[in-house]
């Protein structure tokens, strides 16, 4: 382990062991700043796939109703992958792409121009990316070049242009359940193509 695989696993360690220790405490995790989603992130960072893994069967089960976060899902797909569980990378890296449309394109370096479309979070807006460079160095070649294949695949291709129209209109709906069949409709789409990574 070099020193710059060293530095990550103490990241890793230290925010495991916040998170653990919240959790012994006060009964429960109130992660404000985040801490769950950097555990696995920098366990793989650090060359250790195993506990990179271990953390996001924890996160699983600790944050069974938490909508993840873009360099999370990344990297839950990069984990799988080295793993050679590509179902599960599959599953994450569409994660990633619904978290972020931008992030994915910009890996293998073909970036989407900023869409007109409503972003639910600034997790989502392409000003993201630039908030995010010590992560986005991280993918080798070959899994680039996995990314750009898996993104232009038929389940990604449907569900990014369902993303990208059901955004549009959201941008413009303004009524309540309105907005709700929308993205009901656009989750209906989402589920079926998941189906194609199993």
């Amino acid at each position: 382990m070099n020193e710059w695989q060293k530095k990550y696993r103490d990241k890793a360690n230290r925010a495991r062991r916040g998170l653990l220790n919240e959790q012994k405490t006060r009964g429960y995790i109130d992660d404000g700043s985040g801490r769950r989603y950097l555990v696995g992130v920098y366990y793989l960072m650090a060359g250790d796939v195993a506990k990179a893994l271990e953390h996001y069967h924890w996160f699983d089960e600790a944050f069974s109703d938490d909508v993840g976060e873009p360099v999370f899902s990344l990297f839950g797909a990069l984990a799988h992958y080295r793993s050679g569980n590509e179902p599960q990378a599959l599953r994450y890296l569409q994660d990633t792409q619904l978290q972020n449309i931008y992030l994915l394109p910009f890996l293998f370096d073909e970036p989407l121009a900023k869409q007109v479309i409503w972003h639910g979070s600034s997790d989502a807006r392409p000003e993201y990316l630039a908030e995010i460079t010590e992560f986005l160095q991280f993918p080798t070649p070959e899994e680039r070049d996995w990314i750009k294949q898996a993104h232009s695949s038929a389940p990604f291709t449907v569900v990014r242009n369902a993303y990208l129209h059901t955004h549009a209109q959201l941008l413009h709906t303004h009524e309540y359940t309105q907005r709700v069949a929308l993205l009901n409709e656009f989750r209906q789409i989402v589920a079926s193509q998941t189906e194609h990574h199993s």
